[in-house]
């Protein structure tokens, strides 16, 4: 191993490039994955945030919160009656956002305590939601369907739904707008204990799985994450199987004066480790730095246990990868390699 230490000494300007290229690839997945995790939390942020384990829908709406659709008479004891439904805002500037507005008793026990000031007709914006559009606490907006106007009278911080702002509000105030789309159902019922009722019932982690469109989006960033450990490590193994078909002569030297393969081998498995290592660490600090600097706006949520995750896979496969050109070294005779160099 001090071998392999002493190269990395000696050839530290070829070891720094290749040090640089691979913390790029390390700064890349983490990158991506900071971003899927950043959108896989903004996509059911609110709902993670509800301080409950279960939710029961209606048979047909297979997960979906917006699907489903219950009779409030139906209610289970011990539960707590949840609307969801998504709406396109009107403000006064002629502008539409889509939102997706969350209903609850005035004396909820898993909404917002806020909840309980409301009076019919009156809302809470999203906090993000209200910074990016400018709207503020005595605004009133309007539903663009039924043309029904609400009150701001407050902001809350529980996150978005299906990446769209979360309106909440009281039932009394979810009714009387249902009542104008001749409408009258809710969407779940939400408890801390099993419920027991005939109605499809899941956990809250299940719930945010079947959010429109979480699934694909995260699929297509783990996908992408995969393909970069793979790159990453192919690169990895290239630029060591280079490096060692470049000192065959030298190592088949090595080998004639009785330094023994393992020897060599450990030493080049030493230098694979290192570069990786300090190359992760390295991404792992401007990931989190990056993170730091990024707008509230952004979903980017950096997570110390999937990086460290990611960073032991990279890690792993390159040290795999580095069998390869050691399979090359240990088939080296060094008579072939002395007299390459005599000839």
């Amino acid at each position: 191993m001090k071998m392999g230490w002493r190269e990395l000494i000696r050839m530290k300007q070829r070891f720094t490039l290749m040090a640089i290229v691979t913390t790029l690839i390390v700064l890349l997945i983490l990158m991506i994955s900071g971003l899927a995790d950043g959108l896989a939390y903004d996509n059911g942020a609110v709902v993670r945030n509800l301080p409950v384990e279960q939710m029961a829908l209606s048979q047909d709406a297979e997960g979906q919160l917006t699907r489903s659709f219950l009779d409030q008479a139906d209610q289970p004891s011990g539960t707590e009656a949840l609307g969801v439904q998504s709406m396109v805002l009107e403000k006064k500037n002629g502008t539409k956002d889509d939102v997706t507005v969350f209903a609850s008793p005035a004396d909820t026990t898993y909404g917002p305590s806020q909840l309980s000031e409301l009076k019919t007709g009156q809302v809470l914006v999203d906090t993000e939601y209200a910074k990016q559009s400018g709207t503020k606490v005595g605004d009133t907006i309007t539903d663009f369907r039924t043309k029904t106007t609400f009150e701001i009278v407050g902001t809350v911080s529980d996150g978005r739904y299906s990446h769209a702002p979360v309106l909440w509000t009281t039932l009394n105030t979810w009714n009387t707008w249902q009542d104008k789309m001749k409408t009258s159902y809710v969407s779940a019922f939400l408890s801390q204990d099993p419920i027991k009722t005939d109605l499809a019932t899941y956990t809250k982690k299940q719930i945010v799985k079947q959010v429109p469109g979480y699934a694909a989006e995260q699929n297509s960033f783990q996908m992408m994450r995969i393909a970069l450990v793979l790159i990453g490590s192919l690169i990895l193994t290239a630029f060591f199987y280079i490096l060692t078909m470049q000192k065959m002569k030298q190592l088949g030297i090595l080998k004639a004066i009785g330094i023994r393969t393992r020897t060599i081998g450990q030493g080049l498995v030493l230098q694979v480790f290192l570069l990786t290592v300090v190359s992760f660490l390295i991404s792992l600090l401007l990931t989190w730095t990056i993170g730091q600097l990024l707008p509230g706006s952004l979903p980017f949520r950096f997570e110390w246990m999937t990086s460290f995750g990611y960073g032991g896979l990279i890690v792993l496969t390159a040290m795999l990868g580095s069998l390869i050109p050691l399979r090359a070294l240990k088939k080296l005779e060094p008579a072939d390699a002395m007299g390459g160099m005599t000839g």
